[in-house]
């Protein structure tokens, strides 16, 4: 039986640590290039990254403990409803900016926080439905 509150905390854990790492990736970055407004893109990523890996990973909890069946729906809808809210994000930043040097720079830092998510969502996520699988 998998508990799947463990399994949820487990994936918030890791994802606050890579979200973590690319933000002082950022900073780093930041400080060498002398880039500083880069920080408020590094914010907004990070926090985006956050407040998403909080509801999907607690959607995935409700729905794993309560219909199992629907997870490959949910995967699907959650990384679409995921994707539109990512690109709302930048649109929204590109309205109040308007600057297309900023916009783009946003853009890449917000993709490469999204990719390595994403990147991570799918290994973590398919290594538990494997496991559940050979579990029973």
């Amino acid at each position: 039986m998998v508990d799947y509150n463990k399994v949820y905390k487990r994936y918030y854990k890791m994802n606050v640590w890579i979200i973590f790492a690319l933000y002082l990736v950022g900073l780093l970055v930041a400080q060498v290039t002398t880039h500083s407004y880069y920080l408020n893109m590094l914010i907004v990523s990070a926090l985006f990254s956050l407040i998403t890996a909080s509801i999907y990973g607690g959607a995935w909890k409700a729905i794993a403990a309560s219909s199992p069946a629907v997870l490959g729906k949910f995967y699907l809808a959650g990384s679409a409803l995921r994707m539109l809210l990512a690109f709302l994000t930048i649109l929204v930043y590109a309205i109040i900016v308007k600057e297309r040097v900023m916009i783009l720079s946003f853009a890449v830092i917000f993709m490469i926080f999204y990719l390595v998510l994403l990147a991570f969502d799918t290994i973590y996520f398919s290594k538990v439905e494997k496991n559940n699988k050979t579990n029973n």
